[in-house]
């Protein structure tokens, strides 16, 4: 029987200012808030991922755009590279609750989602991404990646 849990990446303040597709963003936020209460509800891992560049202090554009739905019982995951899993304590997280499936939300599909994948795939997860709830810097590289 399969184990799944929802990565929701980089859903942060300063990623809705850099992306010029900020439009797509909001409907990603809204997608995301539609599937991760029914995931709680089923005792489902739920793992909230924000990205911080190596030294940098932590701003409010670190913060979770206000709009996304967090829950205290779900997982936060500080990284500081495009791989989710790499130098972080994701792939132990996912061990501890035997998930051996990940549904990949989240900004940018360019670049932290795209290597996210990579990363599960390489550890032996099974990999997929939540319909229309992927952002990136353009809508060329969401649909370059929902093609992958």
């Amino acid at each position: 029987m399969s184990k799944k849990a929802l990565l929701i990446l980089d859903m942060q303040k300063g990623c809705r200012e850099a992306t010029s597709c900020k439009t797509t963003f909001t409907k990603v936020v809204k997608n995301i808030n539609e599937i991760s209460p029914t995931f709680r509800r089923l005792k489902l891992p739920v793992v909230v991922i924000q990205h911080i560049e190596v030294g940098a202090m932590k701003t409010e554009d670190f913060d979770n755009v206000d709009e996304l739905l967090v829950s205290e019982s779900d997982y936060r995951v500080e990284k500081n590279y495009y791989n989710s899993f790499w130098k972080t304590d994701l792939e132990d997280i996912l061990k501890k609750e035997e998930v051996d499936t990940v549904i990949v939300s989240g900004f940018a599909a360019e670049f932290c989602v795209a290597a996210t994948c990579n990363g599960a795939l390489e550890r032996g997860f099974n990999v997929y991404l939540l319909k229309d709830a992927v952002a990136g810097f353009t809508e060329e590289g969401v649909d370059l990646l929902q093609k992958w």
